[in-house]
């Protein structure tokens, strides 16, 4: 009995726990939202209870390319984003699920502070060093330095990287406010002294970027002396800078021109004259407080030079030309000069500088300074009787790569004073030239040589010069030429190298009763089937005389096929049953297909994609012995779209009118012959 009740105390505790564990069967994250930076993992924490507890456990995220997770519940964060993870456990009796919502955050990489017009110094700038104290943390020794001064505010600009962190905002802060303050990216001067500022992001704390902050006593006026109220250009005067108040922190400061354009000045005062005009000294003081004070310097200028452009003048007799004077500098204060010739029976010059030819010979003109006659520059002229014209013997000009040829020319009159020519290429990569007229190949191509006067007359003349290589083989285009009885078609031969300059081809026929060439002096030319039969036409190159051979067929090709029929599909894809009635095998076949409106409207139907046409090209490809036909395999439509109205209620007609003979010769069937069917 005893036994029996032990029995059921246990069976009702086994029941009671069934019964708790069906209540507390789940899966669950240990979180339901998780927020982690780019590049981060973690381990899922999922709590199993119950029957949840078994089973296998597979992990998916919403969005892979932010985060992703394996099989073990390893989240790898990617790239900023919001995902979804989801963990699933699925058991003989049901499926568990639990999500957690993942955030992806891009972290800030940098920070930096816009310093471009802060009092900002290295900390061994002699100007702030002597201000600094040593601190026990070396690496504050060597952080740049803001200079601050009391009672004065600072707004900084702070620049976060990359621009789109998830968490932009940084923080300031002061290691000792009694010597500054910050509030938000304002700084404050309270004392003189020093302290660190920090500026570190507010979600990556350890990203941040730090300066030594010299808060000085500041200076709040600047006066001056000056040795003279003017300097002239090159020459120097002294300024002297004395500071307010007598206990200012930093009384150095920092001289500057107004643009630097009319003077400089160097750290100690000293000014430079650089340009006539009136220049402005400024100086600051270094605490960067905003003292200063500003004086007008006169700069003067003298003439210093003059120069004559051009430098050497020819002049045609009973012409004439200007010289053009430069007084330098370009501002001096009088720019008058006087001109002079050395022999005015040769040549004349004007007040404005203008010479004029009177006889052949050679002499001087000096321009002078009106306000310093020390100051002069002078040219030689001289007068001459000037080509008229210059032309080249031929329009072009040949020559092999890597030999020469003589250009030939003509200068007129005979009795110009200087007939001497500048020969010049435009493209030296392809051929040069020298002083002589000769030119020389350099590679294929061609240019222009260009034959300049010497004497100031600008005449030239220009020819072309083609440069290229000798040939070195020929070959037909085709092996196999089917001609109609009567009918004219073109042969090709390739000459090689391409480049070649000479590509002049003597053709011959071996059957002129069979077929005949049209020329001599080609590398095209047009052969006429005039008797049934075979015969072949040489090529030779007149250049190297090398050989090829066409092997030519005149026959009747226009009768080979017979179009039988023809079907198409509710697509609009046409196929045609094509006989080839002749000895030969034919590996392409080209038709046409052209269409109307259904209705009876002029209007066609726009059935090809390319053009917006009425027409399309059917093409078979293939291998069409002789007695074959083709059926609906081995065709396609060219560019073809279908009808709106449909195939079936369109109206129009197929022609063929090419095919290719044994992959080689395309016959294309004279328009009176071509096969063709129409419908309605």
């Amino acid at each position: 009995m005893k036994k029996l009740i032990v029995l059921l105390a246990i069976a009702a505790l086994v029941f009671i726990s069934c019964a708790a564990l069906a209540d507390g069967d789940r899966i669950a994250f240990d979180a339901a939202e998780k927020a982690v930076n780019e590049g981060e993992t973690f381990q899922i924490a999922l709590i199993r209870e119950g029957d949840a507890a078994g089973g296998v456990v597979t992990y998916t995220s919403s969005d892979p390319k932010a985060a992703t997770v394996d099989e073990n519940g390893n989240v790898t964060a990617l790239k900023k984003g919001r995902t979804i993870i989801t963990a699933q456990v699925k058991t003989d009796k049901k499926s568990y699920r639990a999500q957690m919502k993942l955030t992806v955050l891009r972290p800030v990489a940098t920070i930096s502070i816009n310093t471009q017009k802060l009092p900002v110094y290295d900390a061994a700038d002699d100007r702030v060093a002597p201000y600094l104290t040593v601190r026990e943390n070396t690496e504050e020794n060597s952080l740049p330095v803001l200079v601050l001064s009391v009672k004065k505010k600072l707004q900084l600009t702070a620049a976060v990287e990359p621009k789109d962190a998830s968490n932009r905002n940084v923080t300031f802060a002061s290691s000792d406010s009694t010597v500054f303050t910050t509030a938000k990216n304002v700084m404050t001067g309270v004392a003189p002294g020093e302290a660190i500022l920090t500026v570190a992001s507010e979600a990556n704390p350890e990203v941040r970027t730090s300066f030594r902050v010299l808060v000085v006593q500041p200076v709040t006026k600047i006066s001056f002396e000056i040795s003279s109220p003017s300097v002239a250009v090159g020459g120097q005067i002294t300024l002297t800078a004395k500071v307010f108040p007598e206990n200012a922190t930093m009384k150095d400061v920092i001289w500057s021109s107004g643009d630097g354009k009319f003077l400089t000045i160097d750290e100690n005062g000293t000014v430079t004259g650089v340009k006539k005009g009136n220049g402005r000294v400024v100086v600051t003081a270094m605490d960067g407080n905003g003292a200063r004070a500003n004086i007008n310097v006169k700069v003067t200028q003298s003439p210093e030079s003059l120069s004559l452009s051009p430098n050497d003048i020819t002049v045609d007799v009973g012409r004439d030309t200007p010289c053009k004077v430069t007084v330098m500098p370009q501002n001096t204060d009088n720019k008058k000069v006087i001109w002079s010739s050395s022999d005015e029976s040769i040549a004349r010059v004007d007040k404005n500088g203008r010479i004029k030819g009177i006889s052949i010979g050679d002499c001087t003109v000096t321009c002078t300074s009106a306000a310093l006659g020390s100051v002069t520059a002078t040219v030689n002229v001289h007068v001459q009787q000037p080509v008229k014209k210059v032309a080249f013997s031929d329009k072009t000009a040949f020559a092999y790569d890597g030999e020469q040829t003589q250009l030939s020319w003509m200068v007129e009159p005979a009795t110009a004073t200087n007939s001497r020519l500048v020969f010049k290429s435009a493209n030296e990569r392809i051929a040069t030239v020298d002083e002589n007229g000769v030119v020389t190949g350099i590679k294929s191509g061609k240019t222009k040589i260009t034959a300049t006067t010497t004497d100031g007359s600008k005449r030239s003349a220009t020819i072309t010069v083609q440069i290229g290589a000798h040939v070195r083989g020929l070959k037909m285009v085709r092996r196999h030429a089917y001609i109609d009885y009567g009918e004219t078609a073109t042969a090709g031969a390739d000459i090689y190298p391409s480049d070649a300059i000479n590509k002049n081809v003597f053709w011959e026929s071996s059957d002129t009763s069979v077929v005949t060439c049209d020329g001599h002096t080609n590398h095209k030319m047009k052969l006429t089937g005039v008797g049934y039969g075979n015969a072949i036409v040489i090529a030779t190159t007149e250049d190297g005389n090398f050989q090829d051979t066409l092997e030519v067929t005149v026959g009747n090709f226009d009768n080979m096929l017979t179009f039988l029929n023809y079907d198409y599909d509710n697509a609009g894809n046409v196929w045609l049953a094509v006989r080839n009635d002749s000895d030969f095998t034919i590996t392409q076949i080209k038709a046409q297909v052209e269409l109307w409106d259904c209705t009876d409207e002029v209007k066609a139907a726009e059935i090809n994609t390319k053009n917006g046409s009425n027409k399309v090209d059917v093409v078979w490809s293939g291998t069409l012995p002789p007695g074959s036909t083709t059926g609906k395999a081995h065709w396609k439509m060219v560019n073809f779209k279908t009808p709106s109205c449909g195939m079936d209620m369109t109206r129009g007609q197929i022609t063929v009118y090419s095919y290719q003979i044994d992959g080689d010769w395309i016959k294309t069937i004279r328009k009176a012959r071509r096969p063709h069917k129409e419908w309605n």
